[in-house]
């Protein structure tokens, strides 16, 4: 497999995790639990800025591969690059937030250290796809 294609491989993987996060958050529903966050949490990140968000950190990685399905130059690799950076950072970060909820959420540990491995293969094969192409 190319690196290329190991690239958009691993975007796919590492857009169906932060995919599944929000999906493993409202499993709770199923079982007629509440998920309402508290009203501190509201206070600070408004709905309608909180969806812009979310739609962003989704759509980001959509246009990325296919972009990378398309576009070989070598300012687009380093894109790509930046961008696999910046979101295994946001991922490391996210990781770690979810260390200070009440209760831990183990299995969004796990799935969140599962991406944060995945971000950095990402990393990985993109810096390889930008030094040597193909």
């Amino acid at each position: 497999m190319t690196n290329k294609m190991k690239v958009v491989t691993l975007w796919i993987i590492f857009l169906f995790g932060m995919i599944f996060h929000g999906d493993l958050a409202l499993m709770p529903l199923f079982w007629g639990k509440s998920i309402a966050m508290s009203e501190e949490i509201i206070a600070k990140n408004p709905f309608e800025s909180s969806m812009w968000m979310v739609l962003l950190f989704w759509l980001l990685p959509m246009i990325i591969i296919a972009f990378t399905l398309f576009i070989e130059t070598k300012w687009y690799r380093i894109t790509n690059f930046v961008f696999t950076l910046l979101f295994t950072l946001m991922n490391i970060w996210h990781l770690f937030g979810h260390f200070s909820e009440t209760p831990v959420d183990i299995r969004q540990i796990v799935l969140l250290t599962f991406i944060f491995i995945s971000g950095i293969m990402l990393n990985l094969v993109s810096f390889k796809w930008l030094n040597k192409g193909e």
